[in-house]
């Protein structure tokens, strides 16, 4: 984590303020460049609410307008279980009519994967394709540099090569689009979240 807390000290890469932590997702240890949602830490901390992990939950959260009240009759029989298995704070419910309130707890600006060959660590990285920026690691010696720039540079991962304390981005890492929002981005914030200090 200190190598890659070097690596971003000009801020050029992820914003100044985002935070580093160790996490595990989709099989892989990574760090991730995060921000919190203040405003739904908070909400949810006062609420005591948990993670959102369950894809039916996610799914019917994205369904429902942030802040608008909706008709509990004019959920479907699914969308109506669903919300039976809301955790406290998601939802509030009056009147015959559900108010979401729950958003996504964090943001995640970057996700580095360590490695020691520059093929394994972008195979993992990969995997992180559709919810965030992803760059790798790789500890040592460069082998194939040619390959792995011409590799990087197509997909669009960072690559870094780390020997000792020095790092030096070989590639540095195509900014992330969103290109949709999905219940699989949702519970991929939810797990990672779920982690963090």
């Amino acid at each position: 984590m200190d190598v890659v807390a070097g690596a971003l000290a000009p801020g050029d890469l992820v914003p100044r303020e985002a935070k580093l932590a160790v996490v595990e997702a989709f099989g892989t240890k990574a760090v991730v460049a995060y921000r919190y949602d203040a405003r739904e830490r908070e909400r949810r901390a006062a609420v005591e609410m948990p993670p959102l992990t369950r894809p039916d939950s996610l799914n019917l959260l994205m369904a429902l307008p942030l802040g608008e009240p909706v008709p509990a009759r004019s959920l479907s029989e699914r969308e109506r279980r669903a919300l039976k298995s809301l955790p406290k704070g998601a939802v509030v419910r009056r009147d015959g009519l559900i108010t979401r309130q729950a958003v996504q707890p964090v943001h995640i600006e970057m996700v580095f994967v360590p490695g020691r060959s520059w093929e394994s660590a972008m195979e993992r990285a990969e995997r992180f394709t559709p919810f965030t920026a992803r760059t790798v690691l790789v500890d040592g010696v460069l082998r194939r540099k040619d390959d792995a720039v011409m590799r990087a540079d197509f997909y669009g991962i960072g690559l870094f090569v780390v020997q000792g304390e020095a790092v030096e981005v070989v590639v540095p890492p195509r900014p992330f689009v969103r290109r949709r929002h999905t219940v699989a981005g949702w519970k991929f914030l939810e797990d990672v979240h779920r982690q963090l200090p």
